[in-house]
């Protein structure tokens, strides 16, 4: 499958992000519960931070049509680690080893930034995208304060 990963085109597709958001949210938490605090200066966010290098705001196309969206940064609380804030795939895409190809990009662009590691926030009740995780090597971090129910995980890259 020939994917391409290009950065987000706010004006034209942040409706897809805003949605793209809501899924992964209810995918990690079961619920809508939280999402809107949750985006709240998501678009600001994102058109603040396209211009800084160290940010990595991409939408995965296949053919003609997006079909997910990456938000990782080259920094984070660790010594030269990364922070991938999102990994999504559409639900028809899913299982299409369209996820894998998306760790490829950000290990890649990671690696060039001089980043050894990632980390990550996952939901324990996220069991699909926990199984994903560690079969692309992720391991179990610490609880996040932030998140009473989320995990931190790591990946040396």
């Amino acid at each position: 499958m020939k994917l391409a990963f290009k950065t987000i085109d706010l004006e034209q597709h942040f409706d897809l992000c805003y949605e793209f958001r809501r899924d992964s949210h209810i995918c990690s938490f079961g619920t809508e519960a939280g999402y809107e605090e949750s985006v709240v200066g998501y678009q600001a966010k994102i058109q603040q931070r396209l211009n800084d290098p160290r940010w990595h705001y991409l939408h995965i196309w296949h053919d003609d049509n997006i079909i997910g969206q990456l938000e990782f940064k080259s920094f984070s609380f660790l010594e030269n680690t990364g922070y991938v804030h999102l990994i999504y795939v559409t639900p028809e895409f899913r299982g299409t080893h369209v996820a894998g190809e998306a760790e490829n990009v950000i290990a890649d662009t990671l690696k060039k930034q001089h980043c050894h590691s990632a980390v990550l926030s996952v939901s324990r009740t996220n069991e699909r995208a926990i199984r994903h995780y560690r079969r692309f090597a992720w391991s179990y971090l610490k609880p996040n304060p932030k998140h009473e129910v989320t995990d931190f995980y790591i990946r040396r890259l």
